[in-house]
């Protein structure tokens, strides 16, 4: 499993250096790691009329969480990502996981890269929160 955390310039830039950070864990653990590792909650809301900071979604793969940002067509027989150019919109160049990964704007997490005590924690609540 892997959790995509995509940086949505919420009050006007990255709130790391990288706009996507990708980590090798479910949901709900990884954004445990994120927290611990970046001292944030990436469900904070920034601003008030931009919404939550990040867009946190759950993949099977690396392969599939980067498809969309690589230019992967999305398959609607296969439903899921498959690895030929989207050219829906005009004509995309494919890139490669790997000439992805190397961006420096993207950063992937890595079980082996996870220390065991920044699986575990509290997420506190920050940024603005919705009342009602």
């Amino acid at each position: 499993m892997w959790t995509q955390f995509w940086d949505m310039h919420s009050g006007g830039g990255l709130k790391e250096k990288w706009a996507r950070i990708y980590i090798e864990a479910p949901e709900e653990e990884a954004k445990i790691i994120f927290y611990n590792r970046f001292g944030h909650n990436p469900e904070r809301v920034t601003c008030t009329c931009c919404g939550e900071d990040y867009s946190v979604h759950e993949y099977e793969s690396l392969e599939q969480a980067t498809a969309f940002h690589r230019n992967c067509a999305y398959g609607t027989k296969e439903k899921k990502w498959v690895e030929k150019p989207d050219n829906k919109y005009g004509r995309k160049k494919l890139i490669t996981l790997e000439k992805y990964l190397q961006q420096k704007d993207v950063l992937a997490v890595y079980a082996k890269d996870i220390k065991p005590e920044e699986r575990h924690g509290d997420i506190p609540r920050q940024g603005y929160v919705w009342m009602d």
